[in-house]
């Protein structure tokens, strides 16, 4: 995303917007709803930061799909980031639920700036990625998935079917670039949770140190430079799918509040008392042996057990040559 508009009225969130990204970006800033439309009129934006006061100002009415629409009416793919104090937090998630990309609470911090940012992109990513297979299978009456010539992978695609409309647990196996988070995005999109959020964590890539705040939240104080409340990717997710990759990073600690998840659907946000629940389905990646992790004292083995409900292994295209073709062919068209 090379064009960012920031909408706010506030003065010291420019900065450290602005300090998140390079130079080859281009930042732009108005003050209201009618400038930015304004703005948006003259040329296109990729991602939007907004005021939540500003994008709610001289609604009439509390459907937030109304307030997200004349933007997306305008740039049906343009991103939006709510940008809120601590105290609006229910609005914020809401907005998100309703289409918003992600959010941010005051103060602004350039590096939460930098990883709502990398999640969106990461976000798009996938999106475009699954767009032609998704076209596939449902123009297919939600059969044929995508295409294969390869038996392996058919067999893949008959898991794929027979899992999505379930509340199983499910662990994609498999090597790096094997297509795992295209056919974590494909169960979900053939569930009946399709409508709701899918979120995925790439583990792998989020700091120790940031991973259980990360999935689970955090209170205010709860750790040196947490200044106010974080809802985590499990409190979001919820009545949703969320999607954890390379799962088999995860620290130790997490992976007992992972396994509370599992066992019971609760959880708490770090530093915090109050216990929360989520119903979100989990999909879960790896291409680590987590069996072998297990018995050498590495991963929790009742957390395995727990995650390999409906396992589905995925070979890596070496060995299914025969659909070489087939991937050059959607490159092409693309």
């Amino acid at each position: 995303m090379r064009s960012i508009l920031i909408i706010s009225d506030k003065h010291d969130v420019v900065k450290p917007i602005q300090s998140a990204f390079t130079k080859e970006h281009r930042l732009g800033k108005v003050s209201s709803k009618d400038k930015a439309f304004e703005a948006l009129r003259r040329e296109r934006y990729d991602l939007i930061f907004i005021d939540l006061h500003v994008l709610l100002d001289s609604m009439q009415s509390k459907d937030y799909t109304e307030a997200l629409s004349p933007f997306k009416e305008q740039y049906p793919t343009i991103e939006i980031v709510i940008m809120a104090s601590q105290d609006m937090i229910r609005q914020v998630v809401t907005l998100v639920k309703a289409g918003a990309s992600d959010y941010l609470t005051y103060p602004i911090v350039s590096d939460e700036v930098r990883l709502v940012t990398e999640s969106i992109n990461q976000t798009i990513l996938q999106r475009s990625e699954i767009d032609y297979f998704r076209s596939q299978f449902r123009r297919a009456d939600s059969l044929t998935v995508v295409k294969t010539k390869n038996a392996d992978m058919q067999l893949v695609f008959n898991k794929i079917r027979s899992v999505a409309p379930t509340k199983s647990t499910v662990m994609l196996i498999g090597e790096t670039g094997t297509g795992k988070g295209i056919l974590a995005n494909l169960i979900h999109q053939h569930s009946s949770r399709a409508s709701v959020q899918f979120i995925g964590v790439h583990c792998g890539a989020i700091p120790d140190t940031l991973l259980e705040s990360e999935l689970f939240g955090h209170e205010k104080g709860a750790f040196t430079g947490a200044i106010r409340r974080k809802l985590g990717k499990f409190e979001i997710a919820k009545g949703g799918t969320i999607f954890l990759d390379e799962v088999g990073t995860i620290t130790p600690l997490a992976q007992i509040k992972l396994l509370q998840v599992l066992q019971d659907g609760t959880f708490n946000r770090v530093g915090g008392d109050e216990t929360l629940s989520t119903d979100a389905r989990i999909i879960t990646a790896t291409n680590s042996d987590l069996m072998k992790m297990s018995d050498e004292g590495q991963f929790r083995r009742d957390l395995y057990y727990r995650l390999n409900v409906f396992p589905i292994e995925i070979p890596p295209l070496r060995q299914r040559i025969e659909d070489l073709i087939l991937f050059i062919d959607v490159m092409l068209k693309k």
